[in-house]
C-alpha cells in the first residue's frame, strides 16, 4: 500500500510564495503552472520510489532526502512509517543556509 504525502506547514507556505512570486513577475501563471506540473509528478515519483532519492541529511532520529524540481527547486522529504512528510520546498538559487534540518 503506497503512503499518502503531507506537506508541513512551512513547506506548503514556501511552496504557495514561489507560485505567487512566479505569477507576479511574470505576470503570468505559465511558469507556476509547470512547477505545480513537475512538484506533482515528483509526488507521484516519491509515492512510488520514496527510497531511490538520495539522503542529504541524516541522524540517528531521521533521514531527509531529495528531490530536484526543474533544477530551480528541491522538495525535501522524509520517510515515516504512515506517511511521507515534505518537510522543506527550497529554491536552490537561494542561500543554502536557510535550510534548517
Amino acid at each position: 500500500m503506497h503512503k499518502q504525502i503531507i506537506w508541513a506547514p512551512k513547506a506548503e507556505l514556501e511552496y504557495l510564495s514561489t507560485l505567487d512570486f512566479w505569477i507576479e513577475h511574470n505576470k503570468s501563471s505559465t511558469y507556476s503552472q509547470k512547477i505545480i506540473t513537475e512538484v506533482e509528478a515528483a509526488e507521484k515519483r516519491i509515492i512510488q520510489f520514496p527510497f531511490s532519492n538520495p539522503v542529504v541529511y541524516q541522524t540517528p532520529q531521521k533521514e531527509i532526502r531529495r528531490v530536484i524540481i526543474l533544477y530551480n527547486f528541491s522538495l525535501f522529504y522524509e520517510i515515516f512509517p504512515d506517511r511521507i512528510e515534505i518537510v522543506f520546498f527550497f529554491d536552490n538559487r537561494d542561500n543554502p543556509e536557510k535550510l534548517k534540518f
